[in-house]
């Protein structure tokens, strides 16, 4: 029962009334027995959300599309996983002090090597997108040995950016326009969706003509709601490998709670969360 006492745990994004955070988070605090509660806020200024916060002692904040580049300067420290990506999706108000984790590229990692990929070596991606959730992708694939990497995105400044942010750690990268995309895919093995494109209520977009797709393909899409998105169910008709975007918000959320609450055995509700979420689906 929630009471005075109850610690604050919450959700940032815009929009974000379509997270599901707030349900994995309250199941997993009940079955562990946490005096918590976890809400959604729809935020549009990071500075008075933060300053908010501090002042009522919010003890852990999840960070969504599109604020978790820009949510890095309002915290005290970060990891070094979340300066190489540069860009954070959980806080952790540790007696007052604000640190800023990334827990997308772990939660990219298991989702791979839960479908039975641990090692991309030799393999060529193709990144859709340029924003905070493309940079967790793209450390996750170097860190699974990923050889080349080709990002595509809608705004070229973007995605200059981001591949010579990206350089600084992985040299075999380029940008190109996502018209473009026609013309490398052939090229490609993994195809990496880091946009809202295909999210509810937009359910018939994909963020690339999925005419493209082949067999040999390991698809990836980083959105939940639905769960089979119109990329991932037009993947599968084409016999491709698919990792669905469920898998990685189930992972990362899980990673979330052992920041927050320094528990290991979390991860041994993985299938229940798995299922849960199917439910609601």
């Amino acid at each position: 029962m929630i009471s005075a006492r109850s610690e604050i745990f919450c959700v940032i994004g815009n929009p974000v009334k379509h997270s599901r955070s707030p349900l994995v988070h309250n199941f997993l605090f009940r079955k562990m027995g946490i005096d918590a509660v976890y809400v959604a806020f729809e935020v549009k200024s990071l500075k008075t959300f933060f300053e908010f916060a501090r002042d009522v002692g919010i003890k852990g904040i999840s960070i969504t599309i599109p604020h978790k580049v820009e949510a890095m300067k309002f915290v005290d420290r970060v990891d070094e996983v979340s300066l190489r990506v540069g860009a954070i999706n959980t806080v952790k108000n540790r007696d007052g002090v604000l640190e800023g984790y990334n827990t997308d590229v772990e939660g990219v990692v298991r989702s791979f090597e839960s479908r039975g990929v641990k090692d991309l070596c030799g393999k060529t991606a193709l990144i859709v997108g340029s924003g905070g959730v493309a940079r967790s992708c793209i450390l996750a694939f170097a860190k699974m040995n990923i050889s080349r990497l080709v990002i595509s995105g809608r705004t070229e400044e973007k995605v200059r950016r981001l591949v010579n942010d990206v350089k600084s750690f992985f040299e075999k990268t380029e940008g190109i326009d996502l018209k473009s995309v026609d013309k490398v895919i052939d090229e490609v093995d993994v195809i990496a969706n880091c946009t809202p494109v295909g999210m509810l209520p937009n359910v018939e977009e994909s963020p690339i003509d999925v005419s493209l797709l082949k067999s040999k393909h390991i698809v990836f899409d980083t959105i939940y709601t639905p769960i089979e998105t119109k990329l991932i169910r037009c993947a599968k008709e084409k016999n491709c490998l698919v990792i669905y975007g469920i898998d990685m918000f189930v992972f990362q959320a899980l990673e979330q709670e052992r920041i927050w609450l320094d528990r290991r055995d979390i991860y041994y509700f993985k299938e229940e969360l798995i299922t849960l979420l199917t439910q609601i689906h």
